[in-house]
């Protein structure tokens, strides 16, 4: 717990006038995206059972210093989620909507990977190596949620489990990581329709299915970024929702007042409007993804960003 509280004082100590130090964000071979920044930090040896949170102290201070913005008004998760998610430390912010909350659940991954040209202390069957880098793995999301804390949430779930058949045996999972969600991936891509994207889904998709329920990622997690998103994610999810639960969220007459020109209905049934469709082109078309002939070799994409 003292390692987690000093994490937390870390967080606490940046301040509004703090700007990002940051390079470009990519997307690798196995579509992990990261960010760059503008000097190599060494991490040390991580257990392979579990990364200590007295072990990833030193490396959050080093990473709050080159991305304050992104860290900035968040807590850190003293419990992983999902629990299985060993190698990783979870950070958290609570962001209100017109008539949901929503939690930004940032993700950064400090396992090694797998440049050997950067190890300083090779590994064992016991630890990773320690590595230099000057890059951060992360994940950054905006979730729906029903309730959150200082130090967890309860997400805003559309379904409550998967099934799937195998071996002739319908079974039940209870957690996300036990099946694939290329499935339910497709779904919401299927739902929200691809004309609104500029770029690839296939390479970096915004819209996935995490904690049992949409998700849209903000790859570049500002203040004005994650307020911007909930904005533009808020009516996607409601419309969503609807399309896996069978089941308006709030009454029609209550999602009108609060959402003017977003949505329209068809015998209870919800669709997004031409009008916020054209918003949502808008907001996307922000982002390109480039791909020059180094970013080849070397198997990566460029995710470009205009700002708002």
């Amino acid at each position: 717990m003292e390692a987690i509280k000093k994490i937390q004082k870390i967080l606490e100590k940046i301040t509004p006038d703090e700007k990002n130090k940051e390079g470009g964000i990519f997307i690798n071979a196995v579509k992990n995206e990261f960010i760059t920044f503008p000097s190599t930090i060494t991490v040390p040896k991580i257990s392979v059972k579990e990364l200590s949170y007295e072990v990833a102290g030193e490396v959050i201070e080093r990473l709050c210093s080159f991305f304050p913005e992104f860290f900035i008004h968040h807590c850190i998760l003293p419990k992983r989620k999902p629990a299985s998610d060993v190698h990783s430390i979870h950070f958290m912010r609570t962001l209100q909507g017109k008539h949901l909350k929503f939690v930004h659940f940032l993700k950064v991954d400090l396992r090694f990977g797998g440049d050997s040209s950067n190890v300083v202390e090779r590994g064992n069957t016991d630890t990773y190596p320690s590595y230099l880098t000057n890059r951060m793995y992360y994940k950054s999301r905006l979730v729906p949620v029903e309730d959150a804390n200082e130090s967890d949430f309860s997400v805003f779930r559309v379904i409550e489990s998967i099934e799937v058949v195998s071996d002739m045996r319908r079974r039940t999972f209870a957690m996300f990581d036990e099946v694939s969600m290329r499935e339910f991936n497709n779904r919401l891509l299927e739902y929200i329709g691809g004309t609104i994207f500029s770029t690839s889904q296939q390479i970096y998709p915004f819209f996935v299915f995490d904690f049992f329920t949409p998700c849209l990622n903000v790859p570049r997690p500002t203040e004005d970024e994650l307020k911007k998103g909930v904005e533009m994610f808020e009516p996607v999810f409601i419309y969503l929702y609807q399309r896996f639960s069978q089941k308006l969220i709030s009454p029609q007459e209550n999602l009108m007042e609060l959402f003017p020109n977003c949505f329209n209905f068809e015998d209870e049934v919800i669709m997004l409007s031409e009008q916020f469709i054209d918003q949502l082109k808008s907001y996307f078309s922000r982002y390109s993804i480039i791909r020059d002939d180094e970013l080849a070799l070397r198997g990566w994409w460029k995710l470009e960003i205009n700002p708002l």
